[in-house]
């Protein structure tokens, strides 16, 4: 006669065939295609690479779970081929981006490299020829379209176009965070060649925004504040270092050859007085607009400022004595004062000390190096600073 199974071992035979399948927890891309990315995104998780290469998209990846991607070890491209967008990032996700190329996406639309609707951290990572082309309704975010959080670090943005707005970074009532990283040579045909802020949030630091067209930073109704950063050689209708039309704070930061077209005015600052907006710089040099003069609009003086050769923007009328746009031993690429420069222990001590600049320059050399803090991106040093592989030949 057979026997009656026991009511335990039922009742864990059940709950074991109606337990969910557990989520696939990311995996490792053995070989730099679409196939094996798509198979290693599964249901989100980490995902890794013992490759190098580009990986060519055919299809728009839609990040719709928790996930990272790094590529530390290796050099992987994740790239659209002038086809599709590379990632949309759906709400109340977070997608980790760490050592990894974003290029070649394209959309009909916003986004061209990244449509992010939920949280966004990228680290180390480049974003180049991505573009967002015209519609009715789009053509803004070359690089990338957000409405979510974006935070940013030691990135960099080369070569990417919109047909609208922000050629780098379209933001629209997001929050966007960005430390010791690059804006180059992005354009917007219409402005915010760097970055395009609309109704949202935008701090950057420590960043270098240089040759961009149709201005470096654009600010419409929203927030931006600036912080140790050097913006340089960008060009726009108006502002072309920046154009505010909201509230932007600017601190220990260098505008320096940016220009207008057009016979407009507001070569590095525009601000628009109409709409009620307002601009207030804070230990920052504005000089040598080829074009336009150095600021346009009424520009709050919050201490510390230099203006040259013009005196449209506030602050001393001196000249700044910049030296070239270089690798000075930073992150990101600086302009040093030389000797004999007016920015040189003129700056506002309290300013230099409090946050934003926290008693740091651009690249993390600790302000003040003299009797007081310098004006600007750059605090000059007594001595040459080396890089740390000389230190302990100078220690012996």
């Amino acid at each position: 006669m057979p026997q009656t199974p026991h009511p335990l071992l039922v009742l864990l035979t059940l709950v074991a065939a109606s337990a969910p399948t557990p989520a696939h927890a990311g995996g490792v891309v053995s070989a730099c295609d679409e196939a094996h990315l798509l198979d290693a995104l599964t249901s989100g998780g980490t995902v890794t690479f013992s490759c190098s290469g580009t990986i060519i998209l055919t299809a728009t990846i839609t990040i719709a779970a928790d996930t990272t991607i790094d590529g530390s070890g290796q050099s992987v491209t994740i790239s659209g081929d002038h086809a599709v967008r590379v990632f949309t990032v759906n709400s109340w996700v977070t997608l980790n981006l760490d050592r990894l190329t974003i290029a070649d996406g394209i959309i009909i639309g916003s986004g061209g490299g990244i449509l992010n609707n939920g949280t966004l951290i990228v680290s180390h990572g480049t974003f180049t020829g991505n573009s967002a082309q015209y519609t009715i309704d789009g053509g803004a975010g070359g690089g990338i379209d957000n409405s979510g959080t974006l935070t940013m670090s030691n990135s960099t943005f080369h070569g990417n176009g919109a047909s609208t707005f922000g050629g780098g970074i379209y933001n629209h009532s997001g929050m966007v965070t960005i430390s010791d990283s690059v804006f180059s040579s992005n354009g917007a045909t219409n402005t915010g060649g760097g970055i395009y802020n609309k109704l949202g949030a935008v701090s950057v630091s420590n960043s270098t925004f240089s040759d961009n067209t149709g201005g470096g930073i654009v600010n419409y109704q929203g927030t931006v504040a600036i912080s140790n950063s050097t913006l340089t050689g960008n060009r726009a209708i108006a502002g072309g270092g920046m154009a505010n039309g909201g509230t932007s704070t600017v601190s220990n930061s260098t505008f320096t050859g940016n220009s207008v077209g057009g016979g407009e005015t507001g070569g590095s600052i525009a601000n628009y007085d109409s709409g009620g907006a307002a601009t207030t710089l804070k230990n920052t040099i504005v000089a040598n607009s080829p074009a336009g003069g150095n600021c346009f609009g009424t520009i709050t003086d919050g201490g510390g400022n230099l203006s040259y050769p013009d005196t449209t923007c506030p602050g001393i009328n001196s000249d700044p004595k910049l030296g070239p746009l270089q690798n000075n031993l930073g992150p990101t690429l600086t302009m040093a004062l030389l000797p004999g420069s007016a920015a040189i222990d003129t700056a506002d001590d309290a300013i230099c000390a409090a946050a934003p600049v926290n008693g740091l320059d651009q690249r993390g050399i600790t302000r003040p190096q003299g009797p007081h803090c310098d004006i600007g991106a750059y605090e000059a040093t007594l001595l040459p600073i080396l890089p740390r592989a000389y230190l302990p030949l100078i220690m012996r």
